[in-house]
């Protein structure tokens, strides 16, 4: 069978250390979930919490009692929105997490798609240097495989984010 992202993802994850995520299932992240069933929940654990709220607050916790990555997931739309307020108790108490969301499907971003939200706006004042999502530039973060300059532009970026073709940064 043909490999997925999904299964990429969680090797990508398990690669940094990551050995545990906190989440609430939904469609918006299905494909994921699946591709933990064929990662393996001996490498990675998932532990399911009652609500996306607690999923953060519980990935908060983990990183502040164990020092390590703290790890959340819920679906998209109000369950993406619902892990803000954990976030922004990591970020006052300076601790690592990473909250992985579903977003309604590329096509339909901007159609008004049942329970679609802009998520980087929303996650935009607790982790706007780390959002990422549909069209982002987040492979060429500073750091990233594209990061060709030391300050996150790829070759042959403008230096200028509103040059880029758009007009915006991302």
């Amino acid at each position: 069978m043909a490999r997925k992202v999904g299964d990429f993802f969680w090797e990508r994850l398990h690669a940094w250390g990551v050995r545990r995520v906190f989440g609430y299932p939904g469609d918006g992240v299905n494909g994921l979930l699946a591709g933990l069933q064929r990662f393996g929940t001996d490498k990675i654990e998932f532990i399911q919490a009652r609500h996306e709220e607690m999923a953060a607050f519980m990935a908060t916790a983990h990183a502040k009692f164990t020092g390590e990555v703290g790890v959340c997931l819920a679906t998209s739309g109000p369950g993406a929105t619902h892990l803000i307020t954990g976030l922004y108790d990591a970020a006052s108490d300076h601790v690592p997490v990473m909250a992985i969301a579903g977003q309604s499907a590329r096509m339909a971003v901007g159609g008004h798609y049942q329970q679609e939200v802009d998520l980087l706006s929303a996650f935009k004042d607790v982790a706007g240097a780390f959002a990422a999502g549909h069209g982002s530039r987040a492979d060429a973060a500073p750091g990233g495989p594209r990061d060709a300059h030391g300050d996150g532009r790829a070759a042959g970026d403008r230096a200028d984010p509103a040059e880029r073709p758009g007009g915006r940064a991302l």
